[in-house]
């Protein structure tokens, strides 16, 4: 049965990553169907190009959608891991458990699912998520940036395990700024006791995306493109934004010296990796 395959792709900009279009069936496709709900990773030309071979010659829309995955690329852990974790590690950042006061600042959610290069979930992996708050200070014994105090109704640090479906969401703030950064969250995804990727995500449309050197030293324009997510109202009335936001990992766990990185922080003395952080 012959299978006809239609794409249309913006070219894509910081500002507006823009999701790949797509439909295929058994007969010419008629107005595109946006399958930014399914995959939301860009596609390098190169294995696009595989893919649609792929699919011409017999394989499932999932066979092909899936060869076209790239990874999610590898980023600094940077200096400010927390180094004493909160008690309360939830997926909700926001609230600080026997707190009643939400923590400072414009309130986010992003989630999406966490892939291997097939295309196929990772259930079961631990998504942590660590950030600065609305006075750009991380939870962290060096982490007030300029004298300015750590929010103490944020919780700074989350963590959530995947599902079945390999889906992950966080509910936080939008980080705030600080010296010689722009505004960015940092991922660790662990498992089976090993990291397999520390990585950043990025707002669309930030001033400070064009200097930022961490974001800028990936060299390869569709994965930078692949860190950068738009954050949008979650309708016309909330003040609320939410990003959608697939995490490709490979299946090779990190070198914990290549991803201190840039920033990252030191080791401990006589020692090859960090220690774990006490829960206090």
């Amino acid at each position: 049965m012959q299978r006809f395959i239609a794409l249309q792709i913006s070219k894509p900009n910081a500002r507006n990553p823009g999701p790949l279009r797509a439909s295929i069936g058994t007969s010419p496709p008629s107005p595109m169907t946006t399958i930014s709900d399914v995959f939301h990773i860009p596609f390098s030309r190169r294995r696009l190009l595989h893919s649609l071979a792929l699919a011409t010659a017999g394989f499932t829309t999932r066979d092909a959608l899936a060869e076209a995955l790239l990874l999610t690329p590898r980023q600094t852990e940077g200096p400010y891991y927390p180094d004493h974790l909160p008690l309360d590690q939830d997926a909700d950042l926001i609230h600080v458990t026997g707190d009643a006061t939400a923590a400072l600042g414009t309130l986010t959610q992003f989630g999406g699912r966490l892939l291997n290069a097939d295309g196929k979930p990772v259930a079961g992996a631990s998504i942590e998520l660590w950030q600065a708050d609305n006075n750009g200070c991380y939870i962290h014994s060096r982490g007030e940036q300029n004298g300015r105090q750590r929010d103490a109704h944020f919780q700074g640090f989350g963590k959530i395990t995947t599902n079945e479906k390999g889906e992950y969401r966080f509910r936080t703030i939008m980080p705030g700024l600080y010296t010689g950064r722009t505004r960015h969250y940092h991922i660790a995804v662990m498992k089976g006791g090993k990291r397999m990727l520390t990585t950043q995500l990025y707002i669309a449309g930030e001033p400070q995306n064009e200097r930022d050197g961490i974001l800028n030293s990936i060299k390869d324009p569709v994965q930078k493109l692949s860190v950068i997510r738009e954050f949008k109202p979650a309708h016309a009335e909330s003040k609320e934004l939410v990003a959608t936001w697939d995490i490709v990992m490979g299946i090779t766990p990190e070198d914990p010296e290549r991803r201190r990185g840039p920033g990252g922080p030191p080791p401990p003395p006589g020692k090859g990796g960090r220690r774990p952080p006490q829960p206090r």
